[in-house]
């Protein structure tokens, strides 16, 4: 006999903030070692309850077959912000069709069948670090806050309320593509809901591997040192 009931909530492959270049290169690197399980499908429906705030997802193009990521919602058009792009959730009622996200992260409509494994390690909310604010000056820190992580996304569009922000990057490996997409709230953020991966220790102390960082895959180049055996390094 079938259980009755509602079916368990599946967690995403990783939970966190992308906060700088280097937690996205974390990410990408954990992927490529098999720490975060990569997306190898799109997700069906029923996947698609996975995209919630601190939510990170990691996909190859060729290993995958997925050209465009889905997720059912409907977000703004893309803006830069640094090396990533930034969206934000839009308010269904406004009537406005939905963006795709394409191989260099668009938005999405929800699709993306995979075979994600479920036993997947879980950095999140239970371990947030909570980031002080001064009293006196709270407000403002905040409004800056906010504009690091939504960039100019600010008011030019009807936003949902608490809706989600998708910040993504891309980069070539071995000449395919490889997409790191990523959701939170700015309400989450700011109440230190969220950790990034640069504060996990197992991860920050994983060594970048140098097809990550060629230039051409950044607006901004990090810094990169050549060693002594010549391989380049994320300094």
């Amino acid at each position: 006999m079938l259980p009755s009931g509602p079916l368990p909530s599946l967690d995403p492959p990783f939970r966190g903030y992308i906060e700088t270049t280097f937690d996205a290169l974390l990410v990408f690197e954990a992927a490529r070692r098999g720490m975060i399980p990569r997306v190898t499908r799109r997700l069906i429906e029923r996947e698609r309850g996975m995209v919630q705030s601190g939510a990170v997802f990691v996909f190859d193009e060729h290993e995958s077959g997925i050209k465009r990521w889905t997720d059912g919602l409907i977000w703004s058009p893309s803006r830069i912000l640094g090396n990533f792009l930034v969206y934000r959730e839009t308010d269904k009622k406004n009537g406005n069709p939905p963006t795709p996200i394409s191989t260099h992260p668009s938005s999405s409509p929800s699709d993306l069948p995979m075979g994600i494994p479920h036993q997947i390690p879980q950095y999140g909310e239970s371990s947030a670090l909570h980031r002080p604010q001064s009293s006196g000056d709270g407000g403002s820190l905040d409004r800056q806050k906010e504009r690091q992580l939504v960039g100019s996304l600010t008011n030019s569009y009807k936003f949902k309320d608490r809706g989600l922000v998708k910040k993504t990057m891309s980069v070539t490996v071995n000449g395919f593509a490889q997409h790191m997409i990523s959701y939170y709230t700015v309400e989450d953020v700011l109440a230190g809901k969220l950790r990034s991966p640069s504060t996990i220790p197992e991860l920050a102390a994983l060594e970048i591997s140098p097809e990550y960082l060629h230039k051409a895959n950044f607006r901004f180049p990090p810094m990169v040192e050549i060693g002594p055996d010549g391989i380049p390094r994320y300094r």
